[in-house]
């Protein structure tokens, strides 16, 4: 029913990885409309005339995805123009929103822009809601092909503003469809598999689908049926079971990073955090002040990576590092209870650890990793033992540090 094409030479050499055909073929998905095909081609206008001439016998639409730039490689619309015996003409309406664009962009519009609105003759624009080109369709065949531009952000807009809704109303699609997202993080797929085999309730309407993304894992429910009210019931149903065999693995049902849900674990309580880190050198601090509105809650951070600035700045003894080492339960424990104290902050947050590939040994290999977290009350650290490349350690534990800060703040 739907194929996907994408076009561009920089595809192909992999110099670029694809980010469009996922989303978009995600968004189809999620309104109940299933992607047949995906199909990649270069930038010679031979080779996209080919690829809009061979769809599969029962596609109706196929969107086309890049090559609608103002440069001389960009060569989608003379293929397309090509392929359907079409003329190349300037097209007044896709000119009008494109100068009205460059002007509330405060931008002068370049000649060579004018290319980018030279389309196949009775072309219907599609409008880019954050770019300067707009999209196009042309019918042939008894198919409809929808042209978009390259871009990553303005194919996820149009995406969002016409392309779901336009093929919904002219597929006749009836059927009501509900997804939910559950973030999960701090268990491996093959032990959500084992918690869940055999309790999950046998309905063919709901679907569940796994989509690991190093290091969490998202968990889609997606129900499907032409009741609201029923297919309501029977994504709750198989929520609950989720959540009774996965418990607190679950950070979001709303599909929120796991800083974003931090942030607001510590606004709900008004409380402000202080962070220390060393192995994970600012990755912590930097995935808390990717949120808006985090200098509510992020008081200070700290980078202590030697051991002279532990003690100079958290107060760590000197004696304990020398005796323990810098990886270890009692300096965690230190740097946060002496983060929070010197920042006079409601919590504080610590990580140190051995990122690799050198500095391990038997007694400390690579990966080993203390995550402290203190309150006034009481002070809590773990020793973990994370495996990878250095960057899979300090992206494993930056993600380790968030979700043992959410989770001793619930349970205090």
């Amino acid at each position: 029913m739907i194929e996907i094409l994408l076009v561009g030479d920089e595809l192909l050499s992999g110099s670029t990885l694809d980010k469009n055909a996922g989303h978009v073929a995600g968004a189809l998905y999620e309104a109940g409309l299933t992607v047949s095909r995906i199909t990649m081609v270069g930038d010679e206008q031979e080779d996209i005339e080919r690829a809009l001439h061979v769809p599969l016998d029962t596609t109706r639409f196929v969107i086309v995805t890049g090559g609608l730039g103002p440069t001389e490689d960009d060569r989608t619309a003379c293929a397309a123009a090509s392929a359907f015996d079409r003329k190349l003409l300037v097209h007044p309406e896709a000119l009008a929103l494109m100068e009205a664009r460059f002007r509330e962009l405060q931008r002068a519009m370049n000649p060579a822009n004018r290319k980018q609105a030279v389309l196949p003759e009775d072309s219907i624009i599609i409008p880019n809601p954050v770019g300067t080109a707009c999209g196009f369709i042309v019918t042939s065949r008894q198919r409809e092909f929808l042209f978009l531009p390259g871009v990553p952000e303005e194919v996820r807009a149009i995406t969002k503003s016409f392309i779901v809704e336009h093929i919904k109303e002219k597929a006749g699609s009836k059927q009501i469809i509900l997804n939910k997202t559950l973030k999960v993080f701090g268990i491996f797929e093959s032990m959500i598999q084992e918690k869940l085999t055999g309790v999950l309730p046998p309905k063919r309407t709901v679907a569940l689908g796994f989509y690991p993304q190093y290091p969490e894992i998202s968990l889609k429910i997606t129900a499907r049926g032409t009741e609201r009210s029923r297919v309501e019931q029977d994504m709750q149903q198989f929520q609950d079971v989720l959540y009774e065999h996965l418990g607190d693995y679950i950070y979001s049902e709303n599909n929120e990073r796991l800083e974003e849900v931090v942030g607001d674990v510590l606004t709900t309580r008004q409380a402000t955090l202080a962070v220390a880190e060393s192995c994970t050198g600012g990755l912590v601090s930097h995935h808390l002040t990717n949120v808006s509105g985090s200098s509510r809650y992020l008081e200070r951070s700290f980078v202590v990576y030697s051991n002279e600035s532990k003690a100079q700045h958290l107060e760590v003894p000197p004696d304990c590092i020398e005796q323990h080492g810098a990886v270890s339960e009692p300096v965690a424990r230190h740097m946060a209870e002496g983060v929070r104290r010197v920042s006079r902050t409601t919590f504080g947050l610590a990580v140190t650890g051995i990122a690799g590939p050198t500095g391990g040994s038997p007694n400390k290999p690579v990966g080993t990793v203390y995550i402290g977290v203190a309150s006034k009350d009481r002070t809590e650290v773990k020793k973990h033992q994370f495996h990878g490349t250095r960057e899979r350690i300090k992206m494993m534990s930056a993600h380790m540090a968030l979700n043992s800060l959410r989770r001793f703040v619930l349970e205090g």
